[in-house]
């Protein structure tokens, strides 16, 4: 059990976060990736507004054609839930930058947020990585290995 009540957002934060920027192009983003080793950044505009993040999942979908919907579907109409995923899938094919592959928008707590709360919203969304943000701007990232450190340093 967290000792969430007590302990915020801000308290278990990295403050040395990588971002990229809308224009940034899909093979950049990959080497950001690589040279980071980092799994996804927040995509920002010039202000430190987080607008989506890119994953590597993101990137894998860049590569992977989406599959056309069956003849049965094109007939009878796909739901609205699988229409949605079908034209992400392609618009993530599709993309040459950062802005047009990555997901949005991008899940964010703020500073003052306490740790349970950011283990809920992680935990639910099945998310690694959630951003934390200031006044609407970037300051800070919390990765699952966060509540770790806190599991170990609580049972020490």
């Amino acid at each position: 059990m967290l000792e969430s009540k007590k302990t915020l957002a801000k308290e278990i934060m990295k403050t040395d976060v990588v971002t990229v920027s809308p224009s940034a192009t899909v093979q950049e983003v990959a080497r950001q990736m690589l040279e980071h080793d980092i799994s996804g950044f927040p995509v920002v505009d010039e202000q430190k507004k987080v607008l989506g993040v890119v994953t590597e999942l993101d990137l894998m979908r860049n590569q992977i054609a989406p599959n056309e919907p069956s003849i049965w579907a094109t007939i009878w109409g796909m739901d609205a839930e699988r229409t949605q995923k079908y034209r992400d899938a392609q618009r993530k094919y599709l993309a040459k930058t950062a802005g047009e592959v990555m997901t949005a928008p991008a899940l964010t707590v703020d500073v003052s947020d306490n740790v349970e709360r950011v283990a809920n919203i992680m935990f639910n969304k099945q998310i690694k990585r959630i951003f934390v943000t200031e006044e609407g701007k970037l300051v800070g990232v919390i990765s699952r290995s966060a509540f770790t450190r806190i599991m170990l340093e609580m049972n020490m």
